[in-house]
């Protein structure tokens, strides 16, 4: 592309004075290859030495736009064109567990957690139903890494049926003002409809049992163990 378009600049410099130059001497070559007569005539040299002053001239020319053209070679080649890189989003959801949208009510930039991406199992999609019939909520924060593993633990097609409400005011759908009255100071935080509370992520198999879904339907454990890396427990704050 470069040596393009220095083709081109350098074709647009010399329109006009197309003239043909031995790199060697830096004199003009001429067209006229037949060899003069020894026995020149003054007018013939007067018209020589006008020839060459003008030829002079116009190599000086030449040079002068040749600089010019190359001096504006940088500026031609680092305007903008169409990228052909991939939006960083994917890699921002992969990475931070979260990427940036712009509200259309608010025309502020806030920050979407990243959907889960693991297969539910059939138990796990029972335990959020039931979740969601006792009107369990879980709270959270879009940067918090635990949450984001609770989420996984889940699975994407259980996790439909969760009620999730976000605690950071950059986040998208913020409910700030939830968070603080019902004294949510980390993440995540589990509210369920027994009126049990607990604070950090959980193993489903704990979420079922302190929920009281275990007393309903058996939850097997072992199904869920190993399927989403663990973080050490715990929870942000």
């Amino acid at each position: 592309m470069m040596q393009h378009l220095l083709t081109i600049l350098v074709v647009t410099a010399a329109a006009g004075h197309c003239v043909a130059y031995n790199i060697q001497n830096s004199k003009p070559l001429l067209r006229d290859h037949h060899r003069r007569s020894p026995t020149l005539s003054k007018s013939t040299t007067n018209h020589d030495e006008a020839t060459s002053l003008s030829s002079t001239t116009t190599r000086t020319d030449f040079l002068r736009n040749m600089f010019a053209a190359s001096a504006a070679l940088p500026i031609l080649a680092s305007s903008p064109r169409p990228s052909n890189a991939a939006p960083p989003f994917a890699i921002m959801a992969e990475e931070l567990g979260y990427f940036p949208v712009k509200d259309e009510k608010s025309g502020e930039t806030v920050m979407v957690p990243a959907k889960a991406k693991r297969e539910s199992t059939d138990q796990a999609v029972e335990l959020a139903k039931y979740l969601q019939s006792t009107k369990a909520v879980m709270f959270g924060a879009f940067w918090c890494p635990h949450c984001q593993r609770q989420k996984e633990l889940f699975g994407k097609e259980a996790w439909k049926y969760i009620t999730y409400v976000e605690c950071s005011p950059k986040g998208y759908k913020s409910q700030y003002a939830t968070c603080l009255s019902n004294g949510i100071d980390g993440y995540p935080s589990w509210k369920f409809g027994n009126g049990k509370s607990q604070g950090g992520e959980m193993e489903l198999n704990d979420i079922a049992q302190t929920s009281g879904f275990s007393k309903k339907i058996t939850f097997d454990g072992s199904l869920e163990e190993g399927q989403v890396p663990s973080l050490g427990g715990g929870g942000c704050k």
